[in-house]
Parts: structure tokens; C-alpha cells; sequence
């Protein structure tokens, strides 16, 4: 990165998300050490030093990945809330492939009375997500793979925490189902379903879509373009293609959002 790009990016992170967390990034780019990145007043995320985790709090809390940014649309969100609360159930979000937490804490910001499953499959990370979630009750951490149906993957490792993958295994980390995760929650109603799991979402697709009936929005990032030839976004593109979504687009995101007539 040219001495002109560090200084823009640094200057952004001041702008946006204050000196703490600009300093933070600059000390993450220059150590493997553990420590704590503010986030403006009274919000701060433990990271590891030479890892993707200051990438991934400045995509969702510097460039909001996760707010659609079309008032109508919040507004419709808020409605499908606000309905679930008046009716007595707990809206639940699922965040399948948590990392370190970054996008249930925004999430369980964005609508506080929700409950957050925070389901992460690797060791490194899901300790680094109970950590960054333990000062927010009704985020419940799980370690765990999400799928079509139960069983076990193996955990593959990648140059950086965002880029750990998946695959199905005789054992190993557990699979649960979205069915699975929504009945952590006492009276919870499906809401909100966040997929980023590195193209296992074409197991994830691939049946058992009984969910999809439920949900009020969910947010996939697609990976086609990390394992070409794989067609690993074939499943969720048919699933949706025959359901009422509307579909929009935000940075690495593809936000599909119950048709509202």
C-alpha cells in the first residue's frame, strides 16, 4: 500500500470511526500481538494483530455493509419488528460464519430487543467472538458450521481468519440448521438470516428451505469468484428466484428483503 493510501485510509478511520480505532489499525498492521481497537464512545472489539480482523470492523461499522440505506426499506425492517415484539415472540438474527462478532454487535445495535446466534466454526475465531460479544446479553455464540441438515465438517484454514472454509466430514465441528439455531431463542421468531461462510452456502441451499418462509430478509455474501467453477452460488439464485425477495446490493453483499405488499 503507497505512503498516499495509507494516509487516505488513515484519515478515514479517524473520520469515521475516531483516532483509537486509526491507531488500533496501525498498530494490527505492524504486530501479531492481541489487544483491544475502540470503536468510538463505549464500543471496543479485541484483535489480533496481522490479521483480517480491522478489515472486517471497517467493513461493517465504518462502511455499514449491513444498512441497506434506503429509508424505505428500514422503515419496512422496523415494521416486520416491530409487529414480531407487539405479537410477544423475540425476533431472532442468525449471523452464520460470526468471525469475531463484529456483525452481531451491529446487528444486536440496530435492533436491541432482538436476539443475536452467533454461529462460527473455528476455534481461533469463535474464542475471539465470545470475547467481543460477552458485554452484550442476548448474543449467544455457538460453535458450529450452518447447513442443510446435521452433521460435522472440517475446518479448513486460510491465509486470513475471513477466508476459513468449510466441508462436509465424518466428524469434526458440528453442523446445525438455520431450524437448529432459531430454537436457541425461547419464543423467537425468525427474522433476520446473515450468511458469509465461504461458499458452504451451497450446502446450505441445497434442501430443508422451510426457513426461507420465515425470514424477513437475509443478507449471503456470494463466493463465486474464490472458487470458480464451482457454482457454489447455484442453490441460493434458485431458492430465491421462486420466493417473494426483493433483491439489492451493498458493498460484498447480496440483501434479499420480503416483498412488501
Amino acid at each position: 500500500m503507497s505512503v498516499l493510501r495509507k494516509a487516505g485510509t488513515f484519515a478515514k478511520d479517524v473520520a469515521d470511526l475516531g483516532i483509537g480505532f486509526a491507531i488500533a489499525a496501525v498498530r494490527a498492521a505492524t504486530s501479531s500481538a492481541t489487544f483491544a481497537a475502540n470503536i468510538g464512545p463505549g464500543l471496543s472489539f479485541k484483535v489480533r494483530g496481522g490479521e483480517s480482523d480491522i478489515d472486517t470492523l471497517r467493513q461493517v461499522f465504518r462502511d455499514n455493509e449491513y444498512n441497506l440505506e434506503i429509508p424505505k426499506l428500514n422503515a419496512q425492517l422496523d415494521r416486520y419488528y416491530q409487529a414480531m415484539l407487539a405479537a410477544g415472540t423475540v425476533p431472532v438474527i442468525i449471523d452464520a460464519g460470526a468471525n469475531i462478532g463484529a456483525a452481531s454487535v451491529w446487528f444486536k445495535r440496530r435492533f436491541p430487543q432482538a436476539e443475536i446466534v452467533s454461529i462460527e466454526p473455528d476455534s481461533d475465531n469463535y474464542r475471539m467472538l465470545t470475547d467481543n460479544v460477552s458485554a452484550f446479553p442476548g448474543i449467544h455464540p455457538l460453535e458450529a458450521a450452518i447447513g442443510s441438515e446435521a452433521g460435522f465438517v472440517s475446518v479448513i484454514q486460510a491465509d486470513q481468519a475471513w477466508g476459513i472454509k468449510t466441508e462436509r466430514a465424518d466428524q469434526g465441528c458440528p453442523v446445525i440448521t438455520i431450524d437448529d439455531a432459531a430454537r436457541q431463542v425461547a419464543s423467537g421468531e425468525l427474522f433476520i438470516v446473515k450468511i458469509d461462510i465461504e461458499g458452504f452456502e451451497s450446502d446450505l441451499f441445497a434442501r430443508d428451505l422451510a426457513w426461507l418462509e420465515r425470514a424477513k430478509a437475509v443478507y449471503v455474501e456470494p463466493h463465486d469468484w474464490m472458487m470458480p467453477g464451482q457454482a457454489t452460488s447455484r442453490n441460493f439464485q434458485r431458492a430465491f428466484g421462486s420466493r417473494d425477495f426483493e433483491l439489492y446490493i451493498k458493498g460484498e453483499n447480496l440483501m434479499y428483503v420480503r416483498y412488501e405488499s
